[in-house]
């Protein structure tokens, strides 16, 4: 193969692996917005006579969301380590959009404590823990 026809087929093995990236990114923000609904359905309807039990349940979606993200953020990360492989050429060109296992990297970003640490998951989840507690805990501490 030609050099040329080899840089060719790197940009549309990268461009393939950008629109994954793409979509983790667009999975994570619709995760934050069915959470952010639900939180605002909970702090709705805990103003209304509801069993105070059921909105226990209501802190079972938040965590789902917030293991998801965590799944998906760290899928992002495998993807971006592979881009960067191919982009450095130490990948070879084979158009496989399997990312990189955890455990064949050497590189702390891709673990779970690493995406729980980042930003983008603690200063989301971690207010909207703390806010279903308390609509939670004054629900329970309600004098009826």
């Amino acid at each position: 193969m030609t050099e040329e026809k080899i840089d060719s087929n790197r940009i549309t093995y990268l461009q393939m692996i950008q629109s994954s990236i793409d979509r983790m990114s667009t999975a994570s923000a619709v995760f934050k917005g069915f959470c952010v609904t639900i939180i605002t359905g909970i702090s709705a309807i805990s103003f209304t006579e509801i069993n105070r039990w059921i909105l226990l349940l209501a802190v079972l979606p938040v965590l789902c969301f917030l293991i998801i993200d965590v799944y998906y953020l760290q899928l992002e990360r495998r993807y971006r380590v592979l881009y960067d492989d191919v982009r450095t050429k130490a990948h070879d060109v084979d158009f496989d959009l399997a990312p990189p296992k955890v455990g064949e990297l050497n590189c702390p970003e891709v673990r779970v404590w690493s995406c729980i640490k980042s930003p983008s998951i603690y200063l989301f989840y971690l207010p909207a823990i703390i806010i279903v507690s308390i609509v939670i805990t004054m629900k329970f501490t309600e004098v009826m």
